[in-house]
């Protein structure tokens, strides 16, 4: 026992006196280089992360990398380019053509690629864009892509192209007719032309309900015309709109709110006062389940109220 105390009392007396007798050199790495080498990593790690977010990628690096990415990498860079267009404040137009040349160049089976590429000339908001972007919009097959070039269109506003949008108004697609509603607005109300005005309450009464809606906003918002007034309060009314949504569209609910929210843009466009009392019954929390829905529709109601 007392043998087994001592042989104890010897390996901790060892242990104490080789911590005592250790060098200089191994002191100075446990006690200040390690710590310095995680301070140094630390800083490394930061400096790092703060040039990304103060120096991010360039559209026209994203468009790189669409040009030369692989399958996988070029929707994901096509979005990041779509996102980098936006935040530039006047847009590139200098990368217009090289979009342009890279849609041509796509393959058809590239449907969300060549959609958002026309998104991006959209953003842009070129009119240099706007023969490829009619192409698209009255030959291409793809619904989606049409539907892109459309609203392409409507963002740049080039009034050479409005008679084009007019004749998409009469399109066998309802989709179409509904894109070519919204969108023959916005370029007819650049320059208030009135050539639009026709065509546009004739799609009032369009078979497909989204059709008469889209002609009842752009009528109201762009051209300050109160033809569709009748339309639009209907748009106000979520029974009517949810009996006219096909209920086995998963996106139902959403669309009856951004119907809602258009028609409420709409009314405050006109300022007319005949829609206060069906605004008033949406901004109640008891009949309208959509907050965001009834927060646009009481700024509809100051708008309308204003002197």
């Amino acid at each position: 026992m007392t043998d087994d105390r001592e042989l104890r009392q010897q390996i901790a007396a060892d242990a104490q006196l080789g911590a005592t007798e250790a060098s200089p050199g191994v002191r100075a790495f446990q006690f200040f280089l390690v710590p310095l080498v995680i301070v140094v990593l630390g800083f490394l790690l930061y400096w790092g992360m703060s040039h990304m977010v103060a120096n991010p990628r360039k559209a026209e690096d994203w468009l790189k990398d669409v040009k030369e990415g692989g399958l996988n990498t070029r929707p994901h860079a096509a979005l990041k380019l779509v996102e980098s267009l936006r935040r530039s404040d006047p847009p590139d137009r200098s990368l217009t053509p090289g979009i342009m040349e890279l849609y041509k160049g796509t393959k058809a089976d590239e449907d969300i690629l060549r959609k958002t590429l026309l998104n991006c000339l959209g953003v842009l908001r070129d009119p240099r864009a706007s023969e490829l972007l009619l192409d698209v919009a009255l030959k291409e097959t793809n619904l989606e892509e049409r539907a892109a070039a459309l609203d392409a269109l409507g963002a740049i506003k080039d009034p050479s192209t409005l008679p084009a949008l007019v004749k998409l108004l009469d399109d066998p697609n309802p989709v179409v007719r509904k894109y070519a509603a919204f969108n023959a607005g916005a370029v007819a109300g650049r320059t208030g032309d009135a050539s639009v005005l026709e065509p546009l309450r004739a799609r009032l009464k369009d078979a497909a309900a989204d059709v008469g809606w889209n002609a009842a906003f752009a009528l109201a918002y762009f051209l300050k015309d109160g033809s569709g007034t009748d339309t639009l309060k209907k748009m106000l009314d979520r029974a009517y709109l949810t009996a006219s949504i096909p209920p086995s569209d998963p996106n139902a609910p959403l669309l009856a709110a951004r119907a809602m929210v258009t028609a409420c843009n709409a009314a405050a466009a006109l300022k007319d006062r005949s829609f206060l009392p069906l605004l008033r019954t949406v901004i109640d929390p008891s009949k309208e389940p959509d907050a965001d829905v009834r927060f646009i529709a009481n700024q509809a109601i100051h708008q309308i109220e204003e002197k």
